[in-house]
C-alpha cells in the first residue's frame, strides 16, 4: 500500500507539471506579449494623431488609445483583446492614409460622415469600457477577467463601421487610388470586414414633361437639402412621382446625395397581399444591396448610416394600406427608424395621408397646374393646329378638367392620335366625359384604373355602399358638401362625417371654403 501511494504521488505530481502548469504560464506568456503589442500599438496610435491634420480623426485616434491603454492596464485575460487591438491598428492605417492632405472642408462629404459613424462607434466601446471599470468590473484583478461576449460585441461594431468606412467613405472620397488600393488591402486581410454586397441602381431621370413646378420643385428641395422628410400628397394623376424624380435630379440633390439617391416604387403592388417581407424586399433591392436573415431592417440601417442618403418611397400608399396585420404592425417603426438616421432623408409620394407616425413629416399637398402651365403641356403633344389657332378653344375644356395633369395628357394624346381638331375634341368631351379619359390600360392611360386604385384600397372598401353613396352626393352637387350641414343634409348616412374624413384621407375629396369638393375627373367618373 505504502508502494502504491509513493507511486501515486509523483505520477499526481507529474500530470500537474505535464498540463495545468505549462498553461497557466503560457497564458501569463500570452498575456504578456499582448500587453507589449497594446504598448507598441498605442505608442503608433499617438505619432499618427500628432500628424492627421483633421480634428476629428485626431479624436478617434485619442479614443482608441485610451481604449487599449485601459485593456492594458485593467484586463487579466489580454489575449481576448488581441482581435480590438488589430482592428484599431487598422483605424490607425486607414486614417492616417484617408485624411493625408485633408482639410476641415473635405468633412462636408463622405470623409466627414464616414469619421463620424467611426466616431461614434470607438466611444461607444470607450464609455463601455470606462463604465464597467468604474462600476467595479475588473475591480479584483486577481479573479476577474473581461466578459468575451462583450469582447465579441465591440468587435462586431468594429468590423461593421470599418466595412462601411470601406465600402462607402474611401470609395467615394477622390483621394490618391493608390492610398484606396492600400486600404482596402488592409481591410481586406481581415475576412470577418465585409461591406453589404452591393450594386449600384442609378436613380430615373426629370421627367420630360414637367410644366408649372419650377417653384414647388425649388422649394421642396431647399427642404430636402436640410434634411426635411417630405410627404407629397395628392389623388392620382396629380403627377406626385415626377415632382420627386425632378427633386432628386435638383444639382444641390446631387450635390449632397451624390449617388445616394435611391427610388423605391411600390407601383402594381396590392395593399391586400403585400407584406413586410414584400416591403423590405422591394426597399433593399432599390438599393441594390442583398439582405438576407431574420433582420432586414438593421441591415438596409446599417447600409444607409454609412453616408448621407436620399429615400423617395414612390406610391406609398401601396403599404400605407396594406391588408396584412403584420404590414400594417411592423412597416411604419421600420419607416420610423430608417427617418431616424443622422443623414438619412424621406420622400414619400402617397394618395393617403396616412403616413408613418414618429416621422417629422412636412406635409405637401400637389396642387393642380394653372393655366399656362395646363396650356404648355396641351401643345408640347398636340400638333394639328397652331397654338393661336386652338389656344382659345381649349381654354374652358383644360378648366373642365381642373388643370388636372393626368386627364390633360390622357386627352391631348387622344386628340393627337385620332386626329381630332379643337372642335372635334370639345365635342368628344361634351357627349362622353370621363370615357374620353380612357385612352388605354393602367392608371397612366386610364383615368378609370387610377379611379379604381383608390376606390379599391382597404380604408374605401371598409366604408361599404356608404362611401360610394357619399362620393356620389359630392359629385352631385355643384359647389360640393358643406361640411357643417352634412349631417343634417344627409340623415341616412349617420356616420357621414368619418365617411368624409377617409374619403379626404385618400385625396378622393378636399376641403376648401368649408366645402368638400372633388376634382373635376373624379366627378365625371362618379
Amino acid at each position: 500500500m505504502f508502494s502504491k501511494k509513493t507511486k501515486a504521488g509523483p505520477g499526481r505530481a507529474k500530470k500537474l507539471k505535464g498540463s495545468k502548469q505549462p498553461v497557466h504560464v503560457t497564458e501569463e506568456s500570452q498575456d504578456d506579449s499582448i500587453s507589449q503589442l497594446l504598448g507598441v500599438t498605442i505608442a503608433a496610435i499617438n505619432a499618427t494623431k500628432d500628424l492627421v491634420p483633421i480634428d476629428l480623426a485626431k479624436g478617434i485616434l485619442g479614443t482608441i488609445a485610451n481604449i487599449l491603454t485601459l485593456a492594458q492596464s485593467v484586463i487579466k485575460n489580454k489575449s481576448d483583446f488581441q482581435a480590438i487591438a488589430d482592428k484599431c491598428e487598422t483605424i490607425r492605417e486607414i486614417l492616417g492614409r484617408a485624411t493625408k492632405e485633408a482639410t476641415e472642408d473635405d468633412l462636408r462629404g463622405h470623409l466627414g460622415h464616414a469619421l463620424t459613424q467611426l466616431n461614434k462607434s470607438v466611444n461607444r466601446i470607450n464609455s463601455d469600457v470606462a463604465s464597467s471599470k468604474e462600476q467595479g468590473f475588473w475591480r479584483r484583478l486577481s479573479t476577474v477577467t473581461i466578459d468575451r461576449d462583450k469582447i465579441a460585441v465591440w468587435e462586431k461594431d468594429l468590423d461593421r463601421v470599418l466595412g462601411l468606412f470601406n465600402f462607402e467613405a474611401i470609395a467615394g472620397m477622390g483621394i490618391d487610388m493608390k492610398l484606396v488600393k492600400k486600404a482596402l488591402e488592409l481591410m481586406g486581410n481581415d475576412p470577418s470586414i465585409n461591406a453589404p454586397k452591393n450594386r449600384q441602381i442609378k436613380p430615373p431621370s426629370r421627367p420630360a414633361m414637367l410644366y408649372g413646378r419650377d417653384d414647388l420643385v425649388a422649394e421642396l428641395t431647399n427642404l430636402v437639402v436640410n434634411d426635411e422628410h417630405l410627404a407629397l400628397i395628392g389623388p392620382g394623376g396629380m403627377g406626385k412621382s415626377s415632382v420627386a424624380k425632378a427633386i432628386i435630379n435638383e444639382p444641390l440633390v446631387i450635390e449632397k446625395f451624390a449617388d445616394r439617391r435611391f427610388f423605391v416604387t411600390y407601383d402594381d403592388l396590392d395593399p391586400s397581399t403585400i407584406t413586410f417581407e414584400t416591403f423590405m424586399t422591394c426597399f433593399a433591392r432599390a438599393l441594390g444591396i442583398e439582405i438576407a436573415g431574420s433582420d432586414p431592417v438593421r441591415q438596409i440601417s446599417s447600409f444607409l448610416d454609412s453616408a448621407c442618403a436620399l429615400v423617395v418611397f414612390d406610391n406609398a400608399e401601396t403599404f400605407e394600406e396594406a391588408s396584412a396585420s403584420s404590414a400594417l404592425r411592423d412597416i411604419p417603426p421600420a419607416i420610423a427608424e430608417i427617418a431616424n438616421i443622422a443623414g438619412v432623408v424621406l420622400i414619400l409620394t402617397s394618395r393617403s395621408r396616412r403616413n408613418a407616425p414618429n416621422v417629422e413629416w412636412i406635409t405637401k399637398d400637389i396642387p393642380p397646374l394653372d393655366l399656362s402651365s395646363a396650356q404648355a403641356v396641351f401643345f408640347r403633344i398636340y400638333h394639328l393646329t397652331s397654338r393661336s389657332e386652338a389656344e382659345e378653344d381649349i381654354k374652358g375644356l383644360l378648366k373642365e378638367l381642373d388643370f388636372h395633369p393626368l386627364s390633360i395628357n390622357i386627352l391631348t394624346n387622344a386628340a393627337q392620335q385620332n386626329g381630332w381638331s379643337p372642335i372635334m375634341l370639345l365635342k368628344r368631351w361634351n357627349d362622353r366625359h370621363s370615357k374620353v379619359l380612357d385612352g388605354g390600360k393602367g392608371k397612366l392611360q386610364s383615368i378609370s384604373d387610377t379611379m379604381q386604385l383608390s376606390l379599391s384600397s382597404p380604408s374605401v372598401q371598409n366604408l361599404g355602399k356608404d362611401g360610394l353613396r357619399a362620393l356620389a352626393i359630392i359629385a352631385f352637387l355643384p359647389q360640393g358638401l358643406n361640411q357643417n350641414l352634412a349631417s343634417d343634409l344627409l340623415p341616412s348616412l349617420p356616420q357621414v362625417d368619418a365617411i368624409c374624413d377617409v374619403l379626404c384621407m385618400q385625396s378622393l375629396v378636399y376641403r376648401q371654403d368649408n366645402f368638400l369638393k372633388m376634382l373635376a375627373p373624379i366627378r365625371h367618373y362618379v
